[in-house]
């Protein structure tokens, strides 16, 4: 039996998990237009405004590379900040191989990465850098 019935039900339940951790969760698939792709989550920590892409991944094949273009379209919306967020189901075998080659990528990139096994809490593998596209005020 999967961990989650669909993706909706992780941002769900990652609403409550950050939540709990005193992380304000501004919105839940927020559409900016329908050019715009949507944020799975949209955080605000401080003065800081950081989306994340989720996909929950529950199936083979695995792509290291699932959401990593919608992750970075995320940067067009003016955040300070994007992470991508694999969930791997927690009977998928090779879940860890497959985000040390999605980290690797992702390090390419100004993105954050982070792993979440079944319903445990998401751990960041890799640091998001500063919006390089984001205008700095003078």
């Amino acid at each position: 039996m999967p961990d989650f019935s669909s993706e909706e039900e992780v941002y769900t339940y990652l609403k409550f998990k950050l939540a709990e951790k005193g992380i304000r969760v501004a919105g839940v698939k927020v559409g900016l237009g329908r050019l715009s792709p949507d944020i799975d989550l949209l955080l605000e920590t401080g003065d800081e405004k950081v989306g994340i892409e989720v996909k929950y991944l529950s199936s083979k094949p695995l792509r290291p590379y699932e959401g990593i273009g919608e992750a970075l379209a995320l940067l067009l919306q003016s955040l300070d900040k994007a992470y991508l967020l694999h969930v791997f189901d927690s009977s998928i075998r090779d879940a860890e191989r497959v985000a040390e080659t999605a980290a690797r990528l992702v390090r390419l990139t100004p993105l954050g990465y982070m792993v979440m096994m079944g319903r445990s809490e998401p751990t960041i593998r890799v640091e998001a850098k500063p919006n390089p596209l984001k205008k700095v005020d003078p």
